[in-house]
């Protein structure tokens, strides 16, 4: 195992690993479980990362590629989860839920509090 703190001297076949891996991460074509627990895919990374904006899938969502032996939460699989959150990601992320889905629900409470009637019943009315 690699120790990842400042002062760790990498080696080049430590560097070769850690490339290989992000790149066969990369490359992998990947499903992912929705929230019914359906299999989705085959996936690219790119499409990953649109899901991720879109609020489909996030780090407890099961995924599964070549290699892997079974499903496993997106943040069990080290070398994906920065793949997928890129800096692009985070910000579409971001944008989405501030722009998007803030002002929605907001729209949808507001709509759902205009239509429901003040329930008054005789009984209510009488106790006072």
């Amino acid at each position: 195992m690699f120790a990842w703190h400042k002062q760790a001297k990498f080696t080049f076949k430590d560097k070769q690993q850690v490339d290989y891996i992000r790149e066969a991460t990369a490359k992998n074509v990947w499903y992912y479980r929705d929230r019914m627990s359906t299999p989705r895919g085959p996936c690219s990374l790119p499409v990953l990362r649109e899901c991720w904006v879109h609020g489909i899938i996030d780090e407890h969502t099961l995924v599964w590629g070549q290699g892997l032996a079974d499903w496993l939460p997106v943040r069990n699989v080290r070398t994906l989860v920065p793949q997928i959150r890129t800096l692009e990601v985070q910000v579409g992320t971001w944008i989405k839920k501030t722009f998007g889905l803030k002002p929605a629900v907001a729209t949808a409470r507001k709509q759902r509090a205009e239509q429901r009637p003040v329930q008054s019943t005789k009984q209510v009315d009488g106790m006072y």
